[in-house]
């Protein structure tokens, strides 16, 4: 039933408050998401223990070394990495990277392997956590998620950690997943 539900993604690109990619020619905006779906994987791999780092491109490594390099000096403790959740009653569903304990707080981070984000990029981020944490917390309601964060993982190796408030964005959710259903017909 889930795989019926819109993704979060789809819902802001629909609405147009996804990132607008727009403005970046087509061979470097296909770089740059075959890289930070090669950083996701690595990263997934890396928690569950099976990464094979010798496989790794360059660029890819050094996002993951600072990623290593968060985990380390952060001390940020996963218990979920690329799950999906499902909201039932506002019918949609994403895919969060990574659920887990920073600063003693359950928090939801989502992993960007780029050097820098303008403001308009850092709200569509955060209208993406907004959605994943609304329905992290209604299939999880005794275990809700505190805490928002993007961590940019950057090509030196250094990281960057946006705290996100999901009192700012989740109203604007779920104005966005309203207008969505509504152009739909649902």
């Amino acid at each position: 039933m889930s795989a019926e539900f819109p993704r979060v993604t789809e819902i802001l690109a629909a609405v147009g408050l996804g990132p607008d990619y727009t403005a970046v020619p087509p061979d470097v905006l296909a770089a740059a998401a075959a890289r930070g779906r090669a950083v996701h994987e690595a990263i997934e791999a890396q928690v569950y223990g099976y990464l094979d780092e010798a496989a790794l491109a360059d660029d890819v490594a050094t996002r993951l070394a600072a990623y290593r390099r968060f985990v380390k000096e952060s001390r940020y403790e996963t218990t979920h990495t690329e799950i999906e959740v499902v909201h039932a009653a506002w019918r949609y569903r994403g895919h969060p990277d990574t659920i887990g304990w920073l600063l003693g707080k359950r928090v939801l981070l989502d992993f960007k392997a780029i050097d820098t984000m303008d403001r308009v990029a850092m709200r569509a981020v955060g209208l993406q956590l907004a959605g994943y944490r609304a329905a992290w917390n209604a299939e999880h309601a005794t275990e809700p998620v505190d805490a928002l964060a993007v961590v940019q993982l950057k090509g030196d190796t250094t990281y960057r950690l946006t705290e996100m408030s999901a009192a700012e964005h989740e109203p604007l959710w779920f104005a966005c997943v309203t207008v969505f259903h509504a152009r739909q017909g649902d």
